[in-house]
């Protein structure tokens, strides 16, 4: 039976040197009497490996080091591993969210009981000062004081990251692998004809749909003879496009991940430049209307709202244990909600009596702070606001926008398919950033070169649905497509 690895992740720089594995448990993961006698036997060998070092017996150390690998296995990775259990490891949440800003570490698995790292330490810094800090990032934990800490070969370190990397990605085919159906993913495609059109798919041509959702566009440029590489980081919605386009065989191309390292994901397969780049950014119709997701107030569920199950942060702990200032700026932020600092306030007078757990729960404060005026669900803002802060999904438009030409060939486009606003305010100004020839400003005698021009736009104006897809699909009225042409 596989374990649930809640929190796993390898980065796309292979190591250049000796890396270090480390692995933390926590006190009580394993027993005292394992311990001893690991230590044990672990300072006994410790010391025939020194005196065989003194004596230059290198057949004899090659043999300890094996030995002590073998012990290490036995007394501790073993044990952790047979006791670990399936359950997503909350608590270690402010851990997965402290170690992608520490550039050393390579590699991590995260898992009930336990913490496996690999890092390649640079400047003078030792793995001491590293744990210190990644221990601070947990003070509530009781972490065991001596980690197991082993030098490995950088061919050993590529290994492993492989392996973490194939880990990462085994949500694709898990839920079908174990013989349980996935839940339906129908999602109907926006502007499904007047995005593809714009992106000249043919014969030859290789697109990446950066949102790759239910297979919808991607359906259509691989119908136009391109190829296609897929990015998605919800699992059902990889599963859903995998089986929905297997037809094409090998021109579709499934990688998970969030579009926002899109050009990194792409490069660690050989993929350096595309023809084409789509993003059609937003929440799709599945996770909507699947209740167990947690996205709508139109249905009980968990207060969820994770693009990407596995990810870190729910919107039940941004509502739970954010401050109460904290909270209105992302309601006001994200939301535009005028009502930002009520809607604050009452949510951490509610919780101390009742932490949040439901959709509905939440809805209920929020109807009560703030009368339905209107068509409008009184929570629809803020749900939004909570929604895209749990996947920091402007953070990552913005990453997109700001990588997406690289990663184009010259006379390339890049879509944008955008929900509201704040998305589009976002892809406006870039795109418009980008295709200005000139700038200019009131101090200056005359414009100058634009530094930044790198494009053309395709359409001056954005567009939008049709009556006839306003039909068929109301949740189109507010998308807006942009493209841009790479010179």
């Amino acid at each position: 039976m596989s374990r649930a690895l809640a929190y796993t992740h390898a980065r796309a720089s292979a190591p250049a040197s000796t890396c270090y594995r480390v692995l933390m448990w926590e006190v009580g993961s394993l027993s005292e009497t394992q311990l001893n006698e690991w230590k044990a036997a672990r300072t006994e060998l410790l010391g025939q490996m020194r005196d065989a070092g003194t004596k230059g017996a290198r057949g004899t150390l090659a043999r300890l080091s094996s030995e002590l690998r073998e012990l290490s296995a036995r007394y501790i990775e073993e044990p952790l591993a047979a006791r670990s259990t399936a359950d997503t490891p909350q608590h270690l949440a402010p851990l997965a969210m402290a170690l992608p800003a520490e550039e050393s570490v390579l590699g991590w698995q995260l898992t009930t009981g336990y913490t496996e790292l690999l890092a390649e330490l640079r400047g003078e810094e030792g793995i001491d000062e590293l744990l210190k800090r990644l221990k601070e990032a947990t003070p509530e934990l009781d972490w065991y004081p001596t980690p197991l800490v082993e030098a490995v070969s950088a061919a050993e370190a590529t290994e492993r990251l492989e392996q973490l990397r194939r880990d990462t990605e085994e949500a694709d085919t898990g839920d079908d692998d174990d013989g349980n159906e996935a839940l339906p993913f129908h999602h109907v495609t926006v502007l499904a004809h007047e995005a593809v059109d714009a992106l000249l798919p043919a014969e030859g041509k290789v697109i990446v749909d950066a949102t790759l959702g239910g297979g919808g566009h991607s359906e259509l440029i691989l119908q136009a003879g391109a190829s296609v590489w897929g990015i998605d980081q919800d699992p059902a919605a990889r599963r859903a496009a995998r089986k929905r386009l297997a037809v094409y065989g090998d021109r579709l191309q499934v990688v998970a991940g969030n579009f926002r390292n899109a050009v990194e994901l792409l490069r660690e397969r050989g993929v350096e430049q595309v023809d084409g780049l789509l993003a059609d950014i937003g929440i799709s119709s599945p996770q909507v209307d699947c209740a167990e997701r947690g996205f709508s107030f139109l249905a009980e569920g968990p207060l969820d709202m994770r693009m990407n199950p596995s990810a870190p942060l729910s919107a039940a702990d941004i509502v739970n244990t954010f401050s109460e200032a904290e909270i209105a700026d992302i309601l006001w932020q994200y939301g535009e909600e005028r009502a930002s600092r009520a809607i604050a306030r009452r949510i951490v007078q509610e919780r101390t009596r009742n932490p949040f757990s439901t959709t509905t729960q939440l809805a209920e404060l929020i109807s009560s702070v703030l009368p339905r005026k209107g068509r409008q669900h009184p929570a629809t803002r803020s749900f939004q606001a909570l929604r895209i802060a749990v996947n920091d999904e402007l953070g990552a438009l913005e990453a997109l926008l700001e990588s997406g030409l690289s990663l184009l060939k010259s006379g390339g486009r890049f879509a944008v398919i955008t929900f509201h606003s704040l998305e589009d305010r976002a892809v406006k100004r870039y795109f418009d950033r980008v295709t200005r020839p000139e700038i200019d400003r009131p101090e200056w005698p005359a414009p100058r070169p634009n530094p930044e021009y790198a494009a053309r736009p395709v359409f001056r104006k954005p567009i939008i649905a049709g009556e006839a897809e306003l039909k068929a699909n109301p949740r189109a009225r507010s998308a807006k497509l942009r493209v841009i042409e790479k010179l």
